[in-house]
């Protein structure tokens, strides 16, 4: 029995999401369906995000194990050949036996990306907001984040996470082509929690003291003290990283 795993990049807006769901098409479903049309027997894969529909992902791990005879090596190109145009196995290697996608991984990191202006080529991965932003005033508002918290605030309900404490590594907005990105790495992820935290700064970016502001939120742990869940299109899971692998 081999340990197999695959880094894996998504368009995911005509995805149900990343978990398999029945009668929904959902990346999960498309790469087990491929893989044991390719390896000729049932496939059950792990993903190391669980990312919702109209997420995408630049950087998702997966998992598997399989008897099949066939070379790792072979992998990629063959599923090139055979996956729809939005989902692409970029690389491939086998493992250690008990490597798995999503209970190795040790961070994630994510991207939201905000648009200045609307833009019809960038609208399927980035979200307008329907107002100018400022720089300075999201920067000091996602400030407090980057540490150990209790993110309970921005934990949407339906969570299945055991516990709401993270680990912030990084909390930044750098300027990209189209306008803003949250650049922001933790240890785990609660549900909708990139989508909340982008809604709540940017209404912490319209007060008096952004920072302040967003303390206020993260302290009360309180869902409803946060802001709007922003649209899932903007938010791509960039990279998953593993022991060994500087976050």
């Amino acid at each position: 029995m081999r340990t197999i795993r695959l880094d894996v990049a998504y368009d995911g807006t005509e995805f149900h999401g990343w978990q398999a769901q029945p009668g929904l098409r959902t990346v999960q479903g498309v790469l087990e369906e491929t893989l044991a049309e390719v390896l000729g027997e049932p496939v059950s894969v792990a993903g190391a995000g669980r990312t919702d529909a109209g997420t995408h992902a630049r950087g998702q791990v997966a998992s598997f194990t399989t008897d099949a005879p066939l070379p790792t090596s072979a992998l990629v190109p063959v599923l090139k050949q055979r996956l729809p145009a939005d989902v692409i196995v970029r690389e491939a290697a086998e493992r250690e036996a008990d490597f798995h996608a999503r209970h190795s991984a040790v961070a994630r990191r994510y991207a939201y990306r905000l648009l200045d202006q609307p833009d019809v080529l960038w609208q399927r991965t980035a979200w307008w907001p329907r107002r100018q932003v400022q720089p300075e005033a999201l920067a000091r508002a996602v400030a407090p984040l980057e540490g150990t918290h209790d993110c309970a605030a921005f934990q949407a309900s339906g969570c299945s996470a055991s516990r709401s404490e993270c680990v912030v590594h990084r909390a930044a907005w750098r300027r990209w082509e189209g306008g803003w990105l949250l650049d922001i790495v933790a240890d785990h992820f609660l549900y909708h929690m990139v989508r909340n935290i982008v809604g709540t700064a940017l209404d912490a970016a319209r007060t008096a003291d952004p920072e302040a502001a967003m303390r206020d939120v993260l302290d009360s742990r309180a869902r409803a003290r946060a802001g709007a869940t922003v649209p899932p299109r903007g938010l791509c899971l960039e990279r998953v990283y593993y022991a060994a692998e500087g976050a």
